[in-house]
């Protein structure tokens, strides 16, 4: 199951509240307003029609006037939503390019490019990108804004999430608290920059441990989302598949999958049929079907999003390994074991390129592709495979970890259909010596 990023819309909104340094009446400033309408009611596409209108209104006013980095900001902003990321990045430099020359590098206006571009990369899960413009975002804010001013909230909610998304969770914990704290300031508001952060938090618990806080989080997240911004807006969506995942995490099946397919139907109504979070979508639902041994099921929808993420990401990119290993899994145990060599083949190709040769995602993908070899017994390539995924995890994961045991005890069998003897009883010494230390720990 991908771990994927998930973009809250409610940030995008933040530009309705950026004020600009003009009030000349013409015609920019009604379009704008409805730009920021359309965006908050997740009409994207009408809001990208609306500020395409106005960028080129925009592009006719003198070099120092700030309507034009607003609008490509706004613009930047919208396409983000749509999953447009190509589209994005150049319109997020090109306003802080202008803003910098009009205002210096000091400007709250920075800080809002700084964090909508950060949190493109976040999407990409790109978070070398993002985590210093979070940083440089926050500390614009907190120093030229007011203490409580809901864009320090905001600040403080991104960065945290990407604290969360990275593991540093004793970074992301005070942030997270903090944005809520902020947003919590009025005696019984409920409002969807609460929910943000219900959600927030939600993520936080659910990594290091606390499930029942977590599915806390995310249910009160659902129920202030639909009576805020409604249950047709792809914030409730994320809020609902969250709960979903929690649901799934303790074997709720049938409570999450109305859930999940209800999170389908949104986005794909909200940003058409191949959206980053409709393959999200598609891949959470796979990974249920798998738990419920409904092996056809999940390979149809992890087919349906690898040609998303293939348009969304590229071809060649090593986000598409996961999918590729759950989808060549499947086949691996069907009938149709030959559909799964070339998906591992392509699994190793695209992280080995990416990630170089001796990365631990490219020792799964190896150990994937040893075992397809062994259950069609061709022993002697499943032996080259093996060796050198059971090499790349050692290095990587240390001679203790579970994954070095799993790849001991099937190259082990290799060897002994190769009469290898002498050597698989050691590597089935070995690997039996780590899973009792496994379990030692375990046991404490």
């Amino acid at each position: 199951m991908h771990s994927w990023q998930k973009v809250s819309w409610l940030a995008l909104l933040m530009f309705a509240a950026v004020a600009a340094r003009s009030d000349v009446a013409d015609s920019w400033k009604p379009t704008e307003a409805a730009a920021a309408k359309a965006s908050k009611a997740a009409q994207f596409a009408e809001a990208e029609r609306l500020l395409k209108s106005n960028l080129k209104l925009a592009q006719t006013f003198g070099p120092k006037d700030p309507r034009r980095p607003r609008t490509l900001f706004d613009l930047a902003e919208v396409d983000r939503a749509e999953g447009k990321y190509n589209d994005a990045l150049p319109l997020y430099e090109q306003a802080l390019q202008i803003y910098t020359s009009l205002y210096g590098k000091d400007a709250t206006e920075i800080a809002d490019v700084q964090n909508g571009e950060a949190e493109l990369y976040k999407s990409l899960n790109d978070y070398a990108h993002a985590e210093p413009l979070l940083v440089n975002a926050l500390a614009l804010r907190q120093k030229l804004l007011k203490e409580g001013d809901p864009d320090i909230a905001q600040g403080e909610n991104d960065l945290g999430e990407l604290y969360t998304a990275t593991g540093a969770f004793d970074k992301a914990e005070p942030l997270l608290l903090q944005a809520m704290a902020s947003r919590q300031k009025t005696p019984g508001q409920q409002s969807a920059e609460v929910a943000q952060s219900l959600q927030a938090l939600g993520a936080l618990y659910s990594k290091t441990g606390r499930a029942k806080q977590a599915e806390e989080s995310y249910r009160e997240a659902v129920s202030i989302f639909g009576k805020t911004i409604g249950g047709n807006h792809p914030d409730y969506a994320s809020a609902l598949e969250n709960l979903a995942l929690s649901y799934a995490a303790r074997g709720d099946f049938a409570n999450a999958e109305p859930l999940l397919e209800r999170v389908l139907e949104i986005r794909r109504t909200v940003f058409g049929p191949e959206h980053r979070d409709v393959a999200a979508s598609l891949d959470n639902l796979a990974a249920m079907k798998r738990s419920q041994h409904q092996p056809e099921e999940a390979a149809a929808l992890y087919e349906q999003a690898i040609a998303i993420w293939e348009k969304v990401l590229g071809p060649d990119s090593p986000d598409l390994a996961p999918d590729l290993n759950n989808l060549g899994e499947i086949y691996e145990m069907s009938k149709d074991k030959p559909r799964a060599e070339p998906l591992f083949l392509r699994a190793a190709a695209l992280d080995e390129k990416a990630l170089g040769a001796e990365s631990p995602e490219l020792g799964t993908d190896l150990h994937n592709l040893g075992l397809l070899y062994l259950l069609t017994k061709r022993y002697d390539e499943a032996q080259k495979v093996y060796q050198r995924a059971l090499a790349i995890r050692i290095k990587t994961l240390g001679d203790q970890d579970p994954a070095v045991a799993q790849t001991m005890s099937s190259y082990a069998v290799v060897l002994h259909n190769l009469h290898r003897e002498q050597e698989a009883l050691a590597l089935e010494k070995r690997a039996q010596s780590i899973q009792a230390g496994q379990n030692r720990m375990r046991s404490q």
